[in-house]
């Protein structure tokens, strides 16, 4: 028979609650997405962009391209183009959720204390700072 002891059962129940955390689920979940999304644009990068640049390039195929005896830069290039294209596809995407999301709303109406000139708002009766008593102010 396994004897558990409360501490082990209690590390256990800790460990279970932070890796059900749902930060922790939505970070597992963005790395998944995130290699899909990294395997989607390593294709739109060799199936289709390099074939167009392929006939542009001395001896055709670029992932062999070589600057000099050894020196291969085909490999080298064709990560950098990937890395563009999915820094761009990010871009579009943030700046796509950005515009659609909700305004900022306006920001709420203050004035200043005339005695420590501290921001208040507007429907203050007492400065928080200097604990005076305020002119009442008609809200619009």
């Amino acid at each position: 028979m396994v004897r558990r002891s409360r501490r082990g059962m209690q590390f256990w129940q800790e460990f279970r609650d932070f890796a059900l955390k749902g930060n922790i689920m939505d970070l597992a979940i963005a790395v998944v997405i995130g290699g899909a999304f990294g395997r989607i644009v390593n294709s739109l990068v060799e199936d289709l962009v390099m074939p167009l640049i392929n006939p542009l390039i001395p001896g055709g195929d670029w992932r062999t391209l070589e600057l000099g005896p050894g020196v291969k830069i085909g490999n080298f290039l064709g990560s950098v183009l990937d890395f563009l294209v999915i820094a761009l596809a990010l871009f579009l995407a943030i700046r796509f959720i950005l515009r659609k999301g909700p305004a900022n709303p306006p920001p709420a109406p203050t004035r200043e204390c005339p005695y420590c000139l501290e921001v208040l708002p507007i429907q203050a009766s007492r400065c928080r700072a200097c604990t005076s008593e305020l002119p009442p102010v008609e809200v619009p």
